[in-house]
């Protein structure tokens, strides 16, 4: 195969796939990085749509580029929010 046959990985693409997604934000919890988080809340986002996940969590998609950006440090309310739009949910657990 020649490199030029090569296909660039397209995360968001990959990330369509519902198992990949609930992958990407286990990993991400796990890390316990709020960059990690919102890196996975982005390609989630971006594989099912920028426009109406911005829509759906009520903030502007600029709004939704910014929080979920590698400098992003988006409010636990904004978090919330995209989540619900996405339709994540999280359960917790106390190490009791």
């Amino acid at each position: 195969m020649k490199v030029s046959e090569l296909e660039t990985f397209d995360s968001a693409r990959a990330a369509l796939d519902p198992a990949v997604q609930d992958e990407l934000l286990n990993m991400a919890w796990e890390d316990g990085n709020i960059s990690a988080l919102t890196h996975a809340l982005s390609v989630i986002a971006k594989a099912r749509g920028m426009t109406e996940t911005a829509s759906k969590a009520g903030i502007t998609r600029p709004a939704l580029y910014k929080a979920l950006s590698e400098k992003g440090n988006p409010s636990l309310s904004s978090l919330l929010g995209i989540m619900k739009a996405l339709d994540i949910k999280a359960s917790f657990q106390t190490g009791a």
